[in-house]
């Protein structure tokens, strides 16, 4: 199926990586329309897309009345329909709307809870015309780190999380997610909800106390371990770890700890790791060290004292 993921544009190459994670394949961004071919339909993973749509055609400004004239709207209609365009200088919907109704059987317009939904994008001189497939409606902000049991202020924000696990390209549910620096658990929580095995390792006892209240309050099932992830001797497909950063009490030697982490992790990690580095943090040389594969990195703003580089790291 030709599809349209229409991306977050918050941070538009990290959207098009998570989307291509778990929908592999050739694809066309045209502004923050992400375009490919696939028949995998477990959108809701998504984190930082929109909607999904069925591609159903692209035209000029100049050939649309023409398409629309022509295209089989009664094959993708179903009870009502409302059209919504978007764009610079886009037709107005209900000029849309009216060349697609007399094209109908039984045609019914629907504003607020229609069935069917045509969207038109314009972009320039060209329009691409989308059925409306799924919205992304997880609700993500109920999972910020102030509205859990227990806070911890450096947590990741839950959309951030889910795509770092998304990253990772695991799609079976039997699948493991590791992370070996589990802290409160705010990426355990995102794999769990998404129906993967969780683990979470910690060195600090408390950590893993508040990760056990907040991952019983959103209902997931974990294993939680006090262990070092520089000494892990276990070996796991798909490990996501969010490096911790401001040890200021322990006065930890963060470069000594990452590559510590890392070299350990050469031996541990059978198919992909998804880790991210505080910026000030001279990642590649850690992991060329560590001789590990950076396989693609991405900035990510967090504030105006703090970025992130999030790597995707293959042994």
């Amino acid at each position: 199926m030709k599809l349209i993921f229409a991306l977050s544009k918050h941070n538009l190459n990290l959207s098009k990586a998570e989307v291509l994670s778990i929908f592999p394949g050739k694809s066309k961004l045209v502004n923050n329309l992400l375009f490919l071919d696939s028949r995998k339909t477990y959108f809701r993973r998504l984190a930082y897309t929109k909607k999904v749509y069925q591609h159903l055609f692209t035209c000029t400004r100049a050939t649309l009345t023409m398409a629309l004239k022509k295209f089989d709207w009664n094959k993708h209609y179903s009870h009502s329909f409302c059209i919504r365009s978007f764009g610079k200088d886009h037709v107005k919907d209900r000029e849309i709307a009216d060349t697609v109704w007399d094209y109908l059987k039984k045609p019914v317009v629907n504003l607020v809870k229609p069935k069917t939904e045509f969207h038109f994008y314009f972009d320039k001189n060209q329009v691409y015309c989308g059925l409306l497939i799924d919205k992304m409606q997880e609700p993500f902000e109920k999972r910020k780190a102030h509205l859990r049991p227990i806070l911890h202020p450096s947590s990741l924000h839950p959309r951030l999380a889910r795509c770092l696990v998304n990253l990772t390209g695991a799609i079976s549910t039997q699948s493991t997610i590791v992370d070996p620096f589990c802290g409160t658990g705010g990426i355990l929580i995102e794999a769990g909800l998404m129906d993967f095995r969780v683990i979470g390792y910690d060195i600090d006892d408390l950590m893993l106390k508040f990760a056990d209240k907040n991952l019983k309050h959103f209902k997931v099932k974990y294993q939680l371990r006090k262990k070092d992830s520089t000494t892990l001797r276990i070996g796991y497909r798909y490990i996501v770890a969010d490096l911790p950063y401001a040890i200021s009490t322990k006065k930890v030697d963060l470069e000594k700890l990452y590559s510590a982490f890392l070299k350990n992790l050469k031996k541990t990690l059978k198919v992909r790791a998804v880790i991210g580095f505080p910026s000030f943090i001279k990642h590649k040389k850690l992991i060329k060290t560590a001789k590990l594969k950076l396989k693609a990195e991405y900035s990510y703003y967090l504030h105006k004292s703090l970025s992130k580089t999030i790597c995707v790291i293959e042994p």
